[in-house]
């Protein structure tokens, strides 16, 4: 929610009315580093992650403790439990180098998963969207006059769609978050280009087509977008975290690099049919989703493990986790 609204905040800035314009630009860019000033004065005096002190350190005491100061004075004893049964199922409580994360048989479709999530969030079109939003919607039909309020909707979008995210997240997973919501932005795209294709027959395509991105990027913040960034934590151990968010971060970058490259290529050459390879890219990912992926909601990593390793292993015997895990323990926690 506030990556979001970081770039409303950034748009409304960054219109003609207030730093938007010649004179004041630089401003505006250097309004980034008086901004990036706040973590780096603040965030040494936070306290170290509960997991890091308990799973690392040893520390329980300080665990409880940072525990107390991130989520308030109640008792937290379900959080401690899952880490206490973490810690005495792992059989080293070192972090994974990204060769050992590579190797490693009993992570091998959590891998495969954070691929197709970190290639999808780029190939999705989404990127191509808010990277040249201007281009997308001048493709459509509106004035160079309108564009910058109409981009500034679009943000307002997806900050509005991360907000109810949160709210309906746990209620319905994040499987059908990932699945359903890849399957209808495959499907928004599918309009778009279609209304781009009829735009010369019909005066009023070009407000059907914004109201199909609209939708798109609804959609996006509505599900795989937080989706993504829960399933990404919840997939991995505490020893495997560090190089898996590594992997993912690496990923994505790239995807947004060739992303920016790319994409004027292909509208230059394929115009609004550029929509459909990522159309393709979305019902793909959706029906790999829904197929092997296991739902994580009110599990422990620990049971999200042993889901996982019946795709690892699944020609092997694996050993069973039902000593380590309690059934009246359901809820997911914090952690």
């Amino acid at each position: 929610m506030f990556w979001c609204l970081g770039k409303v905040l950034g748009q409304v800035m960054g219109q003609r009315e207030l730093l938007g314009s010649g004179a004041l630009w630089p401003v505006l860019l250097a309004f980034s580093g008086a901004t990036a000033l706040v973590p780096l004065l603040t965030l040494p005096f936070f306290p170290e992650s509960p997991p890091h002190l308990l799973l690392h350190r040893g520390d329980e005491e300080g665990c409880v403790k940072a525990m107390k100061t991130f989520w308030g004075e109640e008792p937290h004893r379900a959080e401690l439990d899952d880490l206490q049964k973490e810690q005495a199922a792992l059989s080293s409580t070192q972090s994974k180098g990204l060769l050992e994360l590579v190797k490693e048989p009993s992570l091998r479709w959590q891998l495969y998963m954070l691929f197709v999530l970190a290639v999808t969030t780029q190939l999705s079109g989404i990127q191509a969207i808010y990277s040249y939003t201007f281009e997308v919607l001048q493709t459509a039909g509106f004035h160079l006059e309108q564009i910058p309020y109409l981009a500034l909707g679009v943000s307002l979008c997806e900050l509005l769609s991360a907000v109810l995210c949160s709210f309906i997240i746990e209620r319905f997973g994040r499987k059908v978050l990932l699945w359903a919501g890849y399957a209808l932005m495959g499907t928004m795209l599918a309009g778009i280009t279609l209304a781009l294709s009829l735009q010369p027959w019909f005066s009023w395509m070009p407000y059907c087509c914004l109201s199909l991105i609209f939708c798109f990027v609804f959609i996006f913040g509505m599900g795989p977008a937080g989706a993504t960034v829960s399933l990404r934590m919840e997939i991995f151990d505490q020893s495997s975290r560090a190089p898996a968010f590594a992997i993912s971060g690496t990923l994505s970058w790239v995807g947004v690099f060739v992303i920016g490259m790319v994409f004027p290529l292909m509208m230059e050459n394929f115009r609004q049919f550029s929509f459909l390879i990522f159309m393709g890219t979305l019902y793909t990912s959706g029906f790999i989703i829904y197929v092997f992926l296991p739902e994580t909601k009110k599990k422990s990593i620990l049971e999200i493990q042993e889901e996982f390793d019946k795709l690892n292993f699944k020609k092997k015997q694996i050993p069973v986790l039902e000593a380590q895990l309690t059934k009246d323990h359901e809820l997911c926690t914090k952690l």
